[in-house]
């Protein structure tokens, strides 16, 4: 953030020297030779008409929208994503429980040294590296680059140890995640030698800062003003900013704002630091977390990660679902087990269901990840019991669900209407090729599923 700790990092024990001397040469290159990119998948050194055009690596942006299975559409609803900015021995204390209680997603940035430079109360050591990945899995959390150490950088060799191998290092701590977007963090000082945050697109190609961040990352945030475009185009995205909800008084008018992106066909990205918010913060972040659900259960407003938001598309019918887009079982089992799990097809006025019976067993189906491996999804589904009816929600690794295995536990009331259930996984990147997801009926009786899907956040 704007305002953080300024300061001076010595070089030594940074990094190894021999990488050091590539990355002087990386610096040294960018520095030399800016390329410039006149539109999408051209690159020319003097062709542009523009002093400083947006530069962009076309490989990670095709690869990030590949993942999600492109635009993200909301069929109207505005869209809303929340980040966390380091500090995570508080995230783990206060603000996770609350992501999990109801089932929001969150983009962390992380610093690739905050174990070591952040201690104490406001630290990040009780969440290191392994725990946050387990965590990012189970609970859809995407990770972002946010520098190494949050400290200013004023030369090429600083700013590639800040940028470049932070990123390296993110990468090979969190092996399971892909890094993909930068988040700058506000560093008072030089301002990573006039970057500035990204106030604006000419930022990431006039300043050494900007060109080593596009050449590392698929895309990133930035201090551009303004809500988020709705166009399933990411690139007009690039450099935008958040609401900062640490200020209780900001955070309880959260829903104000999600208002005013709707009227403007936008949507809108909340960031908080764990270690600014005192109970009355923590209070209106809560509030603004079960409105947010409460908004989304009733259809009319769509929870992504930061990612998500990117290419969140407001006009946009489809989004990828890796459970296959089967709408309430109009097609059949469509690979689903339910005649191996005595589970029978049932079509009314309003769709089509799967009822459990008395014999019932766990209703499953695989999913093979491809290239989706390393998305951030949202399993959703619509149920309804007259009964009431205790389930157990998973998606795990269908070869080794030790390798991965996320489970939700929710409590479905007596209904004659349906109820909108939800749970947000990070698929992982490495390590599994499919995943089953499960529904499992622990108690009670009458149950129908309709339409469960794995969509893209």
């Amino acid at each position: 953030m704007l305002g953080a700790v300024s300061g001076e990092l010595m070089h030594d024990g940074l990094i190894p020297f021999s990488r050091r001397r590539a990355m002087q040469f990386l610096a040294g290159q960018l520095a030399a030779t800016p390329v410039f990119l006149t539109g999408l998948g051209s690159a020319h050194a003097a062709d542009s008409p523009a002093p400083y055009p947006f530069a962009f690596n076309q490989t990670l942006l095709d690869t990030f929208i590949a993942r999600r299975g492109g635009a993200i559409g909301t069929a109207g609803r505005a869209a809303v994503a929340f980040r966390c900015d380091h500090h995570l021995n508080r995230f783990k204390a206060d603000l996770l429980p609350l992501h999990r209680k109801y089932a929001i997603p969150v983009t962390i940035a992380a610093m690739s040294q905050m174990t070591a430079v952040e201690k104490g109360p406001a630290g990040s050591e009780l969440m290191p590296f392994p725990l946050l990945e387990r965590s990012a899995l189970e609970n859809g959390i995407e990770v972002a680059n946010h520098s190494a150490t949050h400290r200013d950088a004023a030369t090429d060799l600083r700013l590639t140890e800040e940028i470049v191998e932070a990123h390296w290092s993110l990468a090979r701590s969190l092996p399971k995640l892909p890094i993909e977007l930068f988040v700058p963090p506000g560093v008072g000082g030089t301002n990573y030698r006039g970057f500035d945050g990204g106030a604006n697109w000419s930022s990431f190609q006039k300043h050494l800062a900007g060109r080593l961040i596009t050449q590392q990352h698929a895309l990133s945030t930035g201090y551009m003003p303004g809500y988020w475009s709705m166009t399933g185009q990411a690139l007009l995205n690039m450099g935008r900013s958040h609401i900062r909800i640490d200020d209780a008084a900001v955070a309880w008018r959260g829903k104000d704002f999600v208002n005013a992106a709707r009227r403007q066909h936008k949507g809108v990205c909340f960031m908080y630091h764990p270690s600014s918010l005192n109970a009355a913060g923590l209070a209106a972040v809560e509030d603004l977390f079960a409105w947010c659900a409460a908004e989304r259960d009733a259809g009319r407003l769509d929870i992504l990660t930061v990612g998500g938001l990117m290419l969140a598309q407001l006009d946009g019918p489809s989004r990828h679902d890796l459970l296959g887009g089967d709408q309430g079982f109009s097609n059949g089992w469509n690979g689903w087990n339910g005649l191996s799990a005595k589970w029978s097809l049932r079509a009314e006025q309003g769709g089509h269901y799967a009822r459990r019976g008395t014999r019932s067993t766990a209703l499953s189906k695989d999913c093979a990840l491809g290239v989706y491996a390393g998305s951030t999804r949202q399993l959703r589904m619509s149920v309804r019991s007259g009964t009431g009816v205790r389930l157990k929600l998973e998606v795990f690794d269908a070869e080794s669900p030790a390798r991965f295995s996320a489970a939700r536990y929710v409590t479905v009331r007596g209904s004659g209407t349906n109820t909108a259930l939800h749970q947000y996984v990070t698929l992982p990147l490495t390590g599994t090729r499919t995943v089953r997801v499960q529904l499992t009926p622990v108690s009670g009786g009458e149950l129908l599923v309709q339409a469960p899907q794995l969509l893209a956040a």
